[in-house]
Order: C-alpha cells, then sequence, then structure tokens
C-alpha cells in the first residue's frame, strides 16, 4: 500500500539551506529509520536495488537569501513529504514519532506541529480512474532526468514511452495487487509508441547542486494524449497517479522527479482520501 506522511515543522532559529535540499530529506528519513532499526537503514542503502521510497525537498519560506541557497524563516513552517510504495516501511517511520517529535537538520531543531499520513492501497489506485480519458498533464515540481543505458548523459524530455516503462517497472516491483507480465510489458511499450504522445509543454532546465554534486533535470508541465481508449489507456492514468508515490527518473530518493498529476477538467476527477 502506498502511503504519504507528511510534516509541518518549525525550526528553533533561522537557518541556512540550501537551494536544492532533497537529499536532505533522504538524510532524515534514513536517520529516522536508522533510530527506530538500524537494519533497515543498511537494507535501504544497498545498491542497483529499487527503492521502496520517495521524498519531497523540504519546502519553507525563506528570510534572505545567499549565492548558495535561502535563510529559513522559523516563523513559518517547513514542510517535508516522505512516500513509501509498501505501507511496512511506513510503520517503521512512524515509530520513531511515538517517542519524539523533533528532528535535527544540520545543528537546528526542527519541532514537528502537525503529521500527516495518506494511504491509497494499490486497487484504490484502480479505482480513482473508473474509464479511460483523452488526455491528462504531469506537473514536474522538482528536477526531473532519465537515465540513458550505454552513457553518463541524461534523458531531458518527458517521453511517454520512457516515463510510463519505468513506473510500470516500479510498480511490478512493489505492488501488492496485480503486476504486469514481461508480455504485458512488453505490449504496453509498442501501446505507448503508437498511441501517447506529447500534446504541448513548457519545461525549462534546472540545475541542482546536492553539495559537491548536482545533476541537472526538467521542470515544467506537459500533456499527454492518448489516442485509444482501452485499458492500457486507463493503466497509463493509474500509472501517472502512481508517480505521486514515487516519483519518476533517476535519483527518486534524493526529491527529484516530484510529480502532480492532472485530469482535464470534465474528466472523472481522482477520489480524495
Amino acid at each position: 500500500m502506498p502511503v504519504e506522511v507528511s510534516l509541518d515543522m518549525f525550526a528553533e532559529r533561522p537557518v541556512f539551506l540550501p537551494r536544492f535540499t532533497g537529499y536532505l530529506s533522504r538524510g532524515l528519513l534514513l536517520h529516522v529509520l536508522r533510530r527506530v532499526d538500524p537494519s533497515i537503514s543498511e537494507f535501504l542503502h544497498r545498491p542497483d536495488v529499487p527503492k521502496p521510497y520517495s521524498v519531497t525537498p523540504l519546502w519553507f519560506k525563506s528570510k534572505g537569501r545567499t549565492e548558495e541557497g535561502f535563510i529559513l524563516d522559523p516563523t513559518h513552517p517547513c514542510r517535508v513529504s516522505f512516500r513509501f510504495l509498501k505501507d511496512d516501511l511506513a510503520h517503521f517511520f512512524l515509530r520513531y514519532f511515538y517517542e519524539s517529535s523533533s528532528l535535527l537538520i544540520y545543528d537546528t531543531v526542527f519541532n514537528v506541529a502537525s503529521l500527516t499520513v495518506n494511504s491509497r492501497s494499490y486497487p484504490n489506485l484502480w479505482e480513482e480512474i473508473p474509464k479511460p480519458i483523452d488526455s491528462f498533464g504531469l506537473r514536474f515540481k522538482t528536477p526531473t532526468y532519465l537515465a540513458t543505458m550505454g552513457t553518463d548523459f541524461h534523458y531531458l524530455f518527458p517521453d511517454p514511452q520512457r516515463i510510463f516503462l519505468n513506473l510500470m517497472r516500479l510498480w511490478n516491483s512493489f505492488s501488492d495487487g496485480r503486476r504486469f507480465s514481461k508480455e504485458e510489458v512488453g505490449e504496453y511499450k509498442d501501446w505507448l509508441l503508437k498511441y501517447v504522445g506529447v500534446s504541448k509543454h513548457r519545461l525549462q532546465t534546472r540545475i541542482a547542486y546536492m553539495g559537491e554534486k548536482k545533476a541537472t533535470g526538467f521542470i515544467g508541465w506537459v500533456a499527454y494524449e492518448m489516442k485509444e481508449m482501452d485499458e492500457w489507456n486507463r493503466v497509463t492514468c493509474v500509472l501517472a497517479r502512481y508517480a505521486e508515490y514515487s516519483n519518476i527518473g533517476g535519483n527518486r530518493t534524493g526529491g527529484f522527479g516530484v510529480t502532480e498529476l492532472k485530469i482535464k477538467p470534465g474528466k472523472p476527477p481522482p477520489t480524495s482520501t
């Protein structure tokens, strides 16, 4: 079951934060899990396996800026969300807050003012899209990039095949319900090429600095149009909703690829939980 845990926190004093904070969010998550059970944090550090979580950067109001980042205004809340693609991991994460109501970022205490949990079972994701639709939009809220085999260069456009096959692989890795066979993945790949296209977009590239590392990704919005009203149409919309939990593309566990689904007006709206 995908679960999202959102925290609203207040810093005890002004603190400098870099322009991109996704890697700080990941550090917070791993720190919390390490405090609860060190073996879980070690498991999540394993290389070359899909990770069952994603994070957002820290969202906050600044009271000043420098060349490297911003000064957080402690009179306004700082929000961060942690998304889990398996609910057992969310349970471990929440255990930390049974005994503690604060987190440490750099050398500053952040007191948790509210904690919100939203979840959708994998069947719920299907129920939210009751029938095929002809178009939808994705807003890429943080830099997003797609890996390209055989090169260190990243793919910087939300091509339908790359986006939705990436999401289908994550779905197959963590779903506790329906999964797609190798044959179905191949059929879906052909369907995407034939029936799904980008009808319009407004994108720009953005460099995100993570300490001494950096990566370039695209942000903005894109509209997808689908020419076939069949079950693969519905699968595509379900995967687009799933992306709000999984993030999309490279470094999704470090705050990259945060997206928001927009159903075209006049079409069935998603059910909120």
